[in-house]
C-alpha cells in the first residue's frame, strides 16, 4: 500500500474527533510506532505492505483514540526535551509549558556541578531526569506522594540512564530530610475543581486527578507549604521555581514574598500566559 494513502485514511478516521493538524500528528505517530513507517516515507509516498498484525494494532489504537484515550497512553511514551519517557495512567502527560520551565531553569544555571536540585511532585520524573542529563554532576531528587508515579519515574531514570534519587513523601504533611539545595522546583496540582467542566475528557478520564486538582477554597495550598519548606531547605541565594495556574500569578508571587523570597518574578509562557513564578532565597 502507498504509505501516504494509508496516512490519509487514518487522518480521515480521526478528523471527527481531532482537528486536522492534531489528526495528522497522531497519524504520523501511529504509523511510525506501530508500522515502522517514518514521516519521510509518507512524504515520498513509499510503498509498504502492512502486515495483518500492524493493521490490527492501528485499528485498535484508533478505537481507543475515539474513546478519548490520549495517544501518549496508547503508545506508552512521550518525547520531552528530545528524550523518550514512559507515561501511563499514574502520571501526567507532560505539557509544553513544563518543557519551557526546564529551559528556564537550565538557562539560569549553566553549571550545577555538585549542586542539589529538588523537584516536588515529580510524577513521571521528566524534570529531574532532564536536569540530571543536561547538567552532569548535579545531585538531583524527585519527590512525590504517589508510589505508582515514582515507579514510573524510576523506570524513566533507568531508560535515560539518569542518576536521580526518588522519595515518596506527602509534602503537605511531612518535611523532607534533604541536604540544603541550590534549586527547588514544583509543578504542583493547580487546576481548580470548578474548572473540571471546561476540561477535555482526555484529561479528566485518563490523567491522575491527585496530580491535577486543588480545592477552590484553598488553591494556593501547595505554594504556601512548599515556599515555607523551601525557606528552611534552600541555601542563601538559591532559587525556587513554580509552575502555576495562569489565574494566580500575582497571588503566588505574594505568597513567596510573604515567606521571604527576594526578586520574585512572574514569567509568561509561549502563549503569553502567566505560567511560572521564580524567587531567590535571601
Amino acid at each position: 500500500m502507498n504509505s501516504k494513502k494509508r496516512f490519509k485514511e487514518i487522518v480521515d478516521q480521526l478528523k471527527n474527533f481531532e482537528n486536522q493538524q492534531e489528526a495528522e500528528v497522531i497519524a504520523f505517530w501511529l504509523l511510525d510506532d506501530l508500522a515502522h513507517i517514518s514521516r519521510m516515507d509518507i512524504l515520498v509516498e513509499k510503498e509498504k505492505e502492512l502486515t495483518a498484525e500492524e493493521e490490527q494494532k492501528i485499528d485498535d489504537a484508533i478505537k481507543r483514540l475515539k474513546n478519548n484515550e490520549p495517544i501518549q497512553h496508547i503508545l506508552g511514551k512521550v518525547e520531552f526535551y528530545n528524550r523518550q519517557f514512559l507515561v501511563n495512567q499514574n502520571v501526567l502527560i507532560p505539557r509544553l509549558e513544563t518543557e519551557e520551565l526546564v529551559e528556564l531553569i537550565l538557562a539560569d544555571h549553566p553549571d550545577l556541578t555538585e549542586e542539589v536540585v529538588v523537584d516536588i511532585g515529580t510524577g513521571s520524573g521528566i524534570i529531574p531526569i532532564t536536569i540530571a542529563k543536561e547538567r552532569n554532576g548535579a545531585k538531583v531528587y524527585g519527590l512525590d506522594i504517589s508510589g505508582a508515579a515514582l515507579e514510573t519515574a524510576k523506570r524513566n531514570a533507568l531508560l535515560n540512564r539518569a542518576e536521580v534519587e526518588f522519595i515518596k513523601i506527602d509534602i503537605l504533611e511531612e518535611t523532607p530530610a534533604l541536604p540544603k539545595a541550590e534549586i527547588w522546583i514544583s509543578n504542583p496540582p493547580y487546576v481548580l475543581e470548578s474548572e473540571k467542566n471546561v476540561m477535555s475528557k482526555k484529561v479528566l478520564d485518563f490523567d491522575p486527578a491527585q496530580a491535577l486538582f486543588v480545592k477552590d477554597d484553598d488553591p494556593l495550598i501547595f505554594y504556601k507549604r512548599i515556599s515555607s519548606l523551601a525557606r528552611q531547605n534552600l541555601k542563601a541565594g538559591a532559587y525556587l521555581y513554580f509552575e502555576i495556574n495562569e489565574k494566580f500569578g500575582e497571588e503566588v508571587k505574594v505568597v513567596m514574598e510573604i515567606h521571604g523570597f527576594n526578586n520574585v518574578k512572574i514569567i509568561k509562557d509561549m502563549q503569553g500566559k502567566h505560567r511560572f513564578v521564580v524567587g531567590i532565597n535571601p
